[in-house]
């Protein structure tokens, strides 16, 4: 197995990278926005903070650690490699929403180990290494303490886009109302590494996210895990790049939350035994069928 890369050299590199990035997205706006497929955006804003990141990654004499954009795809080491989102809630920067994110994690066989994510417009950053705690803008952060679903804030992802659209309304659509008829609110805000730093901060108390695209959720998921949260998938395992969502919750929420997810049970976005079995994942931790 390869070793870990040394989290107090990568922050630094992270950090200056986004620095970049940030400067970047608030100097330029996106003047035009095509799309990779059904609903699914990408502006030149995007492929240049990709760019812009990558290099500085590079020049942060970290070549030997791959890199994997929402943009460009993967080069390099597969087993260590920085993942990125150039901007997560493209659709809300081009329509000018301040709520979208710029999210770079770092992943070691499959488990993510550090995450730095910028929110550009709100002006905050949120990072966490393994091991290190979260912090916000210098800060220590934790999750709330909130303990039940009738007094949880709770984000929620986006219906559907792709090829699958609609068996992805359907299931959204189920646990959309599974969640409403129970917690305090429900929010869908466009982002997926913005809701997971608002858990780890407290301002949502849960984020329930069907898929789990690395360069949305690496970084979130350290933030939020480091930030006392439970990260999981929706079979209640540990949560990694092979999870097929990504649920993070105070952990008071747990034994509330966990149940009204089983509605994906036999679906894309439930991993079933045999294959946790077929790619080596972590046994199913907690309540179990």
């Amino acid at each position: 197995m390869l070793s870990a890369p040394d989290l107090t050299t990568a922050l630094p590199a992270a950090q200056d990278a986004i620095d970049h990035a940030v400067e970047y997205v608030l100097s330029h706006r996106p003047r035009t926005i095509r799309y990779k497929g059904d609903r699914d955006p990408v502006s030149e804003v995007d492929e240049s903070v990709e760019h812009l990141v990558h290099q500085r990654l590079i020049a942060n004499e970290h070549s030997e650690i791959g890199f994997l954009g929402e943009e460009t795809g993967a080069v390099g080491n597969s087993h260590t490699y920085w993942v990125l989102d150039p901007i997560d809630g493209t659709i809300n920067h081009h329509h000018g929403s301040p709520l979208c994110a710029i999210a770079l994690g770092l992943v070691h066989d499959h488990q993510p180990i550090l995450g730095v994510t910028a929110l550009p417009f709100l002006g905050h950053r949120y990072w966490a290494a393994n091991g290190h705690g979260a912090y916000r803008d210098g800060e220590p952060i934790t999750v709330s303490a909130t303990e039940t679903l009738n007094r949880a804030l709770i984000g929620f992802s986006d219906y559907g886009s792709g090829p699958d659209t609609g068996l992805r309304d359907v299931l959204c659509a189920a646990v959309d109302r599974e969640i409403t008829a129970r917690a305090q609110g429900l929010r869908r805000y466009g982002s997926s590494a913005l809701d997971l730093v608002w858990v780890a901060d407290g301002t949502l108390d849960a984020c329930v996210l069907l898929g789990n695209r690395t360069w949305d959720t690496a970084a979130g998921a350290v933030i939020a895990r480091e930030a006392g949260a439970l990260v999981l998938d929706a079979d209640s395992s540990p949560h990694s790049t092979r999870s097929r969502c990504a649920i993070a919750m105070t952990p008071g929420l747990r034994e509330e939350l966990l149940p009204l997810l089983r509605v994906l049970r036999g679906t894309r976005f439930w991993l079933d035994d045999s294959e946790r079995e077929a790619v080596g994942g972590p046994p199913r931790t907690g309540e179990q069928q």
